[in-house]
């Protein structure tokens, strides 16, 4: 599509405004996509504040930042007004640290960190593997504000891995200090359902 001198100028204007833009559908609190989740996760992960551009509010936007960057898809992180690219860059990089460097954020050593899964989170978790097929693996990213996110995928050989109760869980570099000492359970929440419970005791106490 034909870029239009007005959307050019919007786009130009929110990228020099922010030194980290993720253009995503929907919010880093409610992304509307599992490679939005994703990308706003890892980038979250690394810096504790980033601009957003939910896509899904602003059609213009949304069909003039794909011809701006000559990228087809959502989502796509720019840094200091250049493109990064979508999800998939953008956690090839996590996992190399080169998205660290870019970020200006700490690399830190390898640490495995001590991790407890119940045993009826262990029971589901297994099951969930099971009914998902070989070759996949959990992963588990915690970013700067501690929010949790899993993801079954294959495992890419970068990751940080813990174990407890027969389970193995993946972890990027950043994600893995900070989910030292969690407790995953599987509980019954009533009318929401039931689901994968975390206590992170790394987690600043959230405001009643």
């Amino acid at each position: 599509m034909s870029l239009s001198a007005e959307t050019r100028a919007r786009i130009e204007s929110i990228l020099s405004s922010h030194e980290v833009v993720l253009f995503m559908k929907g919010s880093p609190q409610r992304p509307q996509c599992g490679f939005s989740m994703k990308a706003a996760s890892i980038v979250g992960g690394l810096v504790a504040e980033f601009a957003h551009v939910d896509v899904l509010q602003d059609p213009e936007i949304r069909e003039g930042i794909k011809a701006y960057g000559q990228w087809p898809t959502i989502p796509q992180l720019y840094v200091r007004g250049e493109l990064v690219g979508g999800s998939d860059i953008i956690e090839q990089m996590q996992g190399s640290g080169e998205l660290h460097a870019l970020l200006g954020a700490h690399l830190p050593e390898p640490v495995v960190p001590s991790i407890t899964i119940t045993d009826a989170a262990a029971a589901q978790i297994r099951q969930a593997l099971a009914e998902q097929g070989e070759g996949l693996a959990l992963h588990m990213a915690v970013d700067a504000k501690f929010n949790s996110r899993f993801e079954l995928k294959p495992a890419g050989g970068n990751e940080i891995s813990a174990s407890s109760n027969g389970i193995t869980v993946h972890f990027d570099r950043a994600s893995a200090p900070r989910a030292e000492g969690i407790v995953i359970d599987w509980v019954d929440r009533g009318v929401q359902g039931a689901g994968l419970s975390i206590h992170n005791p790394n987690a600043p106490a959230r405001s009643p």
